[in-house]
């Protein structure tokens, strides 16, 4: 009888853990903030689950961290009478993340993104988005409201559901941006048990796969881009006790089968390592030219630069994130660049020469080799670690193409002409001229 009572409290405690449950009050609410940091193991197994399963990702390495923070949508700074209605949207997220992109002739970046959400007893579902761009100076303020809402999740959430429901919006600011999207979401709740993260552990979780297929048009400046299909998925990892995800891994399945492209998982707030990294363009600038520097630095907060020019007095420095700087005699300046936050500092140099348009190269990749050239149509990289960023650019410097651990790519639409070819591979980058027939 002892052993039938044993067992019987086993199963019980068994299926009584197996019941966890996630619902609508267990998510975030307005003044929460969590810090997300991203892991650089990218190759592990996050696909394996099921019922009364042990995940442990004691080993990953945080290598950055972002911050979410959930706001009153009214607080956002918006004034956008959608937002003011509480039967519309009651909670709004931000990363607080300024993306910008500084380009001869265009300076345009993305602050204040905001999405806003309509929380309730049954759904948490995405009903709008908004942000600036700013362009040349120009603020241009960007509010959306979802067609179709996006409902993320679907309360109680419990091992075994599974709902799919489909969204969309449009955005259409003449002669600036134009971008239709439609989103299909399917969710499948197919594991609980317990999670091990650095951060903590956690006994009462639910994994959900989440599969996602986005259907993009977009127009930039009057230009039609191609219509982009892609699919994803995300596995996370929810806890009652927990309002935000404890872990998220996120997958894209370009090749055929799916890849990890970004791990995170909760944590507190925590500075980590700076890496100094910048690039310029025009790549070859002249005498008197603005030289645009694009500052691709991570997990930094002040900056301080110097343009390796003590003839343009006070310009010779900057503090600026995305500064410019005018080369006014033709010569070889050492720019560097100091990336710190409050615990750790990283320094940059490159080298730019200024009244030559030869190929500047300030480190070498030697197992880069690029083929034909002169060429057609087709333009091939042979490189031993296919873990590279492209560029090619005119020779004012202004970015034509951009890709990544690419082989080969098609420029038969592209006018003849000379070109400058950028490679990044780490830290090391190396420019060669390439000719179009």
């Amino acid at each position: 009888m002892r052993k039938i009572y044993l067992a019987f409290l086993a199963l019980a405690a068994l299926q009584a853990r197996g019941q966890a449950t996630y619902n609508s009050t267990d998510y975030a609410v307005v003044g929460d903030i969590f810090y997300n940091t991203s892991a650089s193991e990218l190759t592990l197994d996050y696909e394996t689950t099921g019922a009364n399963f042990n995940w442990n990702f004691s080993t990953l390495t945080g290598t950055s961290q972002t911050q979410m923070q959930f706001r009153s949508p009214i607080s956002t700074g918006f004034l956008w009478p959608f937002i003011f209605n509480s039967n519309n949207t009651n909670l709004s997220s931000t990363t607080n993340e300024t993306p910008t992109l500084n380009l001869p002739g265009q300076v345009v970046g993305i602050d204040a993104a905001n999405d806003y959400f309509k929380k309730s007893t049954t759904d948490l579902r995405q009903v709008g988005s908004a942000y600036n761009i700013n362009y040349n100076g120009t603020q241009i303020p960007i509010t959306n409201q979802y067609t179709d809402a996006d409902i993320i999740y679907r309360f109680p959430i419990q091992f075994g559901n599974t709902d799919s429901d489909n969204s969309s919006y449009s955005i259409n600011v003449p002669t600036l941006l134009y971008q239709e999207n439609t989103l299909q979401r399917t969710n499948e709740v197919d594991g609980w048990g317990s999670l091990v993260t650095p951060y903590g552990t956690y006994n009462n979780v639910l994994r959900m796969k989440t599969t996602l297929v986005s259907n993009d048009s977009i127009a930039l400046l009057g230009t039609g881009l191609p219509r982009t299909i892609t699919t994803t998925r995300e596995f996370k990892w929810l806890d009652p006790s927990q309002k935000q995800p404890i872990m998220i891994v996120t997958q894209s399945n370009d090749t055929g089968s799916w890849v990890t492209t970004e791990v995170t998982y909760l944590d507190q707030q925590r500075d980590f390592a700076t890496t100094a990294f910048f690039t310029h363009a025009p790549v070859n600038p002249a005498a008197g030219e603005e030289v645009f520097f694009q500052n691709l630095s991570t997990n930094a907060t002040t900056f301080i630069w110097d343009f390796g020019d003590p003839g343009s007095g006070a310009s010779n420095t900057s503090t600026e994130e995305y500064p410019t700087h005018i080369f006014a005699a033709d010569g070889v300046y050492t720019v560097q660049l100091t990336a710190s936050n409050a615990s750790f500092t990283d320094m940059y140099s490159f080298v730019i020469i200024i009244g030559n348009l030869a190929v500047t190269q300030n480190d070498s990749i030697d197992d880069l080799a690029v083929y034909p050239n002169p060429f057609s149509n087709q333009l091939h990289f042979n490189l031993e670690m296919n873990t590279a960023d492209f560029w090619l650019a005119d020779l004012k410097g202004q970015r034509i193409f951009e890709g990544k651990d690419i082989q080969q790519q098609d420029f038969s639409s592209l006018e003849p002409g000379t070109y400058l070819l950028t490679i990044r591979k780490e830290r090391q980058i190396k420019t060669v001229k390439v000719i179009k027939r």
